[in-house]
């Protein structure tokens, strides 16, 4: 068996994610700030329409902003938490980075995307791609709840990242939205779907 589908699939999930962003720069390369922001915008699309992210992570709160952890280990390539020696393996077949930049040599392909998946991250990429790096980051998802609830946290000088939860990509900025508006009635029938989901998995870890 090939040495690619020992990885994990979360992490092949969000590797061809992040190769399809890629894919979308004719130099199939990315600052990694604005890679990881245009994931959490795809999730945040994807989930306010579905009740699923695309990714299937966990989200932080840091500095910049919401930022999926194993996103960021991925463009990274770094080994040094999440990243199985599998999954570094997998990889380093596709992807090279360095301070700054991320790339893919070899474009991991779009078999673990569905298709509300590829809309999304397309969507993302026509709202936000020609943003800089940092606008993204520290002028457009600084505004959302996810992150803005701990802006007196990060304004304090405090750099540890927070716990975000999922259902807060829900809720609206209080100021007129011009990025992930939804219409209401779809948006309440994805928080039912995704609450559901919630449940199910609190079941299926017997809490």
């Amino acid at each position: 068996m090939s040495e690619v589908f020992k990885a994990s699939e979360t992490t092949i999930k969000v590797a061809q994610a992040l190769g399809f962003l890629l894919s979308k720069d004719e130099n199939h390369k990315m600052n990694r700030v604005k890679l990881v922001k245009l994931l959490w915008a795809a999730d945040r699309l994807h989930l306010r329409k579905y009740g699923r992210t695309v990714s299937g992570t966990n989200y932080y709160a840091m500095a910049h902003g919401p930022v999926s952890s194993l996103a960021l280990d991925i463009a990274q390539m770094n080994s040094e938490f999440a990243l199985s020696d599998n999954d570094t393996k997998y990889l380093e077949e596709y992807f090279v980075a360095d301070n700054e930049n991320t790339a893919f040599s070899k474009d991991p392909g779009t078999d673990y995307l569905s298709d509300t998946d590829k809309t999304a991250l397309t969507e993302a990429w026509d709202k936000f791609g020609e943003m800089e790096p940092f606008e993204l980051a520290d002028e457009i998802s600084h505004k959302y709840p996810e992150w803005s609830k701990y802006k007196e946290h990060f304004k304090a000088g405090n750099s540890s990242r927070q716990d975000i939860d999922l259902a807060d990509f829900f809720k609206n900025p209080p100021e007129k939205d011009l990025y992930f508006e939804e219409d209401e009635t779809r948006l309440s029938a994805a928080k039912e779907v995704f609450e559901e989901e919630q449940r199910t998995e609190i079941l299926l870890r017997g809490e």
